[in-house]
């Protein structure tokens, strides 16, 4: 029941956001996404990870293993994609390292294992926004035989607020507490802002780039297939295989194997269009991802919640 709840906690806002675009009530919803996505990734978003680190009472997890599964997961699958397909290895590769784990991931993470797993969950935020925003592009451009300058595309990755947001959040607990205070208390209700709003444009863009799910073929099932089902198995074996020598404990498992099955971020689209490759198989994968995530995150979570916590 808790988890049905907690469910439809989270569906409600894409649900207004559909209803959104069902009654016309943007003029343009490309642009109405555009700039909600925009508030939300500069602000929202940033605000709530700066505020899970510096309002938390804890200490960094100390096992090897929660720096390590993230990248090593992110690999082995982009790798898998690679040799599998090498024809849609660019977009592939894109889509694996950049998952809907702010935007989707936190307030699942919230829901099923409590706010007091937000610190460690930002922190596998940051390192999956990271990789999202600094190698995920490289290899879209590298693997699509795309050309471009992976200099620029680097240089475009480091003005992104998100990817300073836990840096910023972690130097801030070394101010005084009544210093730290105010600060969330500035972070705090804009923080709040960002999974209703983030949720809404999600059901916003569902809605009016509905017509490209008539267009979906093997290309379309096969990112499906790495992002939601490869990606998670592939965590999972990870998380178990770390636990085993003692270098990952089960409520950091829990925290990484729930985040590696959310769907593609929005953001991939904004990225692809900008350099250039790829951006229609990634919007088709952004909507494709999306909707089949409405069966394989449920299932996640239930894996997550019975049977981690066996280890």
């Amino acid at each position: 029941m808790e988890l049905t709840l907690a469910a439809a906690a989270l569906v409600a806002p894409v649900f207004l956001g559909v209803g959104a675009g069902l009654a016309r009530l943007f003029a343009d919803p490309d642009a109405a996404v555009d700039h909600l996505n925009r508030y939300a990734l500069y602000f929202a978003f940033p605000a709530l990870v700066f505020h899970g680190l510096v309002a938390a009472d804890y200490t960094l997890p100390d096992e090897p293993g929660f720096w390590l599964l993230v990248p090593a997961a992110l690999a082995v699958t982009a790798l898998a994609g690679r040799l599998g397909a090498p024809r849609q290895a660019g977009t592939l590769a894109q889509m694996v390292a950049f998952g809907n784990v702010a935007y989707l991931g936190l307030p699942v993470v919230e829901r099923v294992l409590g706010e007091a797993s937000l610190p460690a969950a930002s922190l596998a935020v940051a390192v999956h926004v990271t990789l999202a925003l600094s190698v995920g592009p490289v290899l879209l451009l590298r693997w699509s035989d795309a050309g471009g300058s992976v200099r620029a595309t680097v240089s475009r990755a480091a003005r992104q607020p998100l990817l300073w947001a836990p840096i910023v959040g972690l130097a801030a607990r070394l101010l005084p507490r009544d210093v730290r205070a105010v600060l969330d208390a500035l972070a705090d209700p804009i923080g709040r802002s960002a999974a209703p709003v983030a949720l809404f444009l999600l059901g916003l863009y569902l809605h009016h780039h509905r017509s490209r799910m008539r267009h979906l073929g093997g290309a379309d099932a096969l990112h499906v297939a790495m992002k939601l089902l490869v990606l998670p198995a592939v965590t999972f074996a990870g998380a178990w295989a770390l636990h085993r020598v003692g270098w990952l404990h089960v409520p950091e498992a829990q925290i990484l194997c729930l985040l590696s099955a959310m769907p593609a971020a929005i953001t991939t689209f904004a990225i692809a269009q900008q350099l250039g490759v790829g951006a229609a198989q990634t919007s088709r994968a952004i909507v494709a991802t999306t909707l089949a995530a409405a069966a394989t995150v449920p299932l996640t979570a239930w894996l997550v919640l019975t049977w981690l916590p066996t280890w």
